[in-house]
């Protein structure tokens, strides 16, 4: 299998746990886990731009951290 097959195996089979997910069928955790071995089926690494995990999240990102209180890019109103 060639890895542009994998990868579309791989996003294939994704979208239809992803669905299960949006439907309460599956929680966060068994996604997480099915990624997980779907990714080690089809070869992928853990690192591949190509997985499902949504490391962009604006809520997972430090750029939108609240540090401090705020948000990055804005002031702080207390000095």
């Amino acid at each position: 299998m060639s890895k542009d097959e994998a990868i579309l195996r791989y996003k294939s089979a994704m979208a239809v746990f992803k669905n299960w997910h949006a439907n309460g069928i599956i929680s966060d955790d068994d996604l997480q886990a099915i990624d997980a071995i779907l990714a080690q089926k089809y070869g992928l690494s853990s690192c591949s731009i190509f997985l499902e995990n949504d490391l962009l999240c604006k809520e997972k990102r430090v750029i939108y951290g609240n540090a401090k209180g705020g948000h990055y890019g804005q002031k702080d109103n207390k000095s």
